[in-house]
């Protein structure tokens, strides 16, 4: 694709110098720094307050090569998790001792005709993301080095129109933080109205084991004809497993015995991940299986309403009850086992009355909540449209 009059296109090395961050040793009464680690970015861009640092203790001062200024860069190096590394945040500002890990790579620019604002957009796009991809095609590789981004082609238009299109896209993170932040709050007020309902005032509830409430499904699918194979995230509850192609996986005839039914409304966690939040309600409105591996229990009183109670069992003070509760050896293999389950305390309402309109209240809490998340990722798939048309001068900005 050719360029627009004024562009260039040059390697992210011509532009700007790299550094990898420091590998210390902690020492209780030494230096006190501002730190930026891998867990400080997050889902962040910008670094403009040092309480989104951390703090660390060592023997004496690093060189200033390791101290982060206004305007510099940081790429993710290296990490557990594919998805963060080649993440960058922008330093907002300068402040006072501030260093970086060794798990990241700090970029500086060397011209004055270039905008880190639009370098950090550039990156946003996906553009280092595929790089990463297409260099680690066939191998296990996985990390960020200094070579690659070196050599990582910029699309780079004049500086006025670098600030131009870096002040748009600005916009956009402004709705984008502005909706995250509301969610956020609603969030918390969420999180209030559970502790509220199930978690204060339990003397006046009654006291019930989970096996009193719910009974396990141990049915297995001998349906014939195909049926919808689904699945258990933590973020998005039970979901459809799908192929490349988008469609939903199907179940085979000759595989579906192996297969455990989930009814509309069924309980599903799984045993090896419930102390990371892996349990949902089945809310397609039909009949699913999901993978042996997973436990499937259903409401055994109809005067206990399930809407109510899965508000209850999938809250963050019970998912934090439940890590205590695993059992193992090993850390990765710990597991909170069925019959351990059915034996925790849960403090009931009960009036049946009162259970609906909790359940009501906090379903309508949820539901504002996930519009507001899909109006989120609408924000943020236009903007990333409007990135890939802006950025390769497809678009341009008077």
């Amino acid at each position: 694709m050719s360029l627009p009059n004024g562009w260039k296109k040059v390697k992210l090395g011509q532009i700007m110098s790299f550094k990898n961050g420091l590998n210390f040793s902690q020492v209780s009464n030494g230096k006190e720094l501002n730190f930026l680690g891998v867990a400080n970015f997050k889902s962040r861009k910008f670094i403009s307050s040092e309480t989104q640092l951390d703090k660390i203790y060592l023997a004496d001062f690093p060189n200033d090569d390791y101290l982060l200024k206004a305007n510099d860069l940081v790429f993710v190096r290296s990490n557990g998790s594919k998805d963060l590394v080649g993440r960058c945040v922008k330093m907002n500002n300068s402040f006072s001792k501030t260093t970086f890990s060794g798990f990241c790579i700090r970029g500086r620019l060397s011209s004055s005709e270039t905008s880190a604002d639009y370098i950090l957009h550039f990156i946003e796009c996906g553009f280092l993301k595929d790089k990463l991809r297409r260099e680690s095609r066939g191998t296990n590789i996985s990390n960020l080095n200094q070579d690659i981004l070196d050599d990582f082609d910029i699309m780079l238009p004049p500086l006025e129109e670098q600030k131009k299109i870096a002040a748009t896209l600005s916009v956009w993170d402004s709705a984008i933080e502005k909706m995250e932040k509301l969610i956020e709050a609603l969030e918390e007020k969420y999180q209030s109205y559970v502790n509220e309902f199930f978690f204060e005032n339990q003397n006046d509830k009654q006291k019930l084991k989970m096996g009193d409430i719910f009974a396990v499904r141990n049915d297995r699918s001998v349906a014939t004809g195909d049926m919808p194979l689904y699945s258990l995230t933590i973020e998005n509850g039970i979901t459809a497993k799908t192929d490349r192609y988008d469609r939903g996986a199907l179940v085979k005839d000759k595989d579906s015995k192996k297969y455990k039914i989930v009814c509309d409304g069924d309980i599903v966690y799984n045993p090896a991940n419930l102390r990371w939040g892996a349990i949902g309600q089945s809310k397609v409105g039909h009949n699913v299986v999901v993978s042996p591996i997973y436990e499937v229990l259903y409401a055994r009183d109809n005067c206990n309403n399930s809407r109510y109670l899965s508000h209850y069992i999938m809250s963050k003070k019970m998912i934090a009850f439940y890590s205590s509760k695993t059992e193992g050896t090993l850390i990765e293999r710990k597991e909170v086992k069925i019959d351990q389950f059915l034996r925790i305390d849960l403090y009931i309402e009960k009036d049946p009355v009162r259970q609906k309109k909790i359940a009501d209240v906090l379903d309508l809490h949820q539901e504002e909540i996930s519009n507001l998340k899909q109006q989120l990722e609408n924000y943020k798939k236009q903007k990333q449209g409007l990135m890939q048309k802006l950025l390769t001068g497809q678009w341009r900005v008077k």
